[in-house]
């Protein structure tokens, strides 16, 4: 697997130390979602306002996080924003709905290890990314069912 391009993770929390789900897991959890599934969250912009932001998929949380606060999910300026949203809630959908309970639960454990939401976010950001990257690359090798 090629490595991801973002700052490394602490080694307790690399997805690399997470279980490597079957490939029908890991085509589970890479599925879009339903309606009910959805997490919200929030994109604040201090010209336009706060928008609620719908995400449907892995794919979309890592597009959220990465432009948003995360990527820092910060952009600057005017037209600048923050991903904003309530990290035990996030943990909760990615181990419930998403169905991959060992990247909640790091998730969690990186969470509280972060001083401030800008570290959470950014520790956030590289596990879901690395882990988005780990489940593509093994589905991608494998015919569908």
């Amino acid at each position: 697997m090629s490595e991801p391009a973002c700052k490394p993770c602490g080694e307790e929390a690399s997805p690399t130390h997470l279980a490597l789900p079957s490939i029908d897991e890991a085509r589970r959890m890479l599925r879009e979602l339903e309606w009910d599934e959805r997490f919200v969250g929030i994109e604040m912009n201090p010209a336009a306002g706060n928008r609620d932001v719908y995400l449907y998929s892995m794919k979309e949380a890592v597009q959220f996080l990465r432009y948003g606060t995360a990527g820092m999910g910060l952009s600057i300026g005017a037209t600048g924003s923050i991903s904003w949203f309530e990290v035990d809630r996030f943990a909760r959908w990615i181990g419930e709905d998403v169905g991959d309970a060992d990247l909640a639960g790091a998730i969690c454990s990186a969470a509280r290890q972060a001083s401030t939401f800008h570290d959470q976010v950014d520790a956030i950001n590289c596990l879901l990314s690395n882990r988005f990257q780990q489940l593509s690359e093994l589905v991608s090798g494998e015919p569908e069912d």
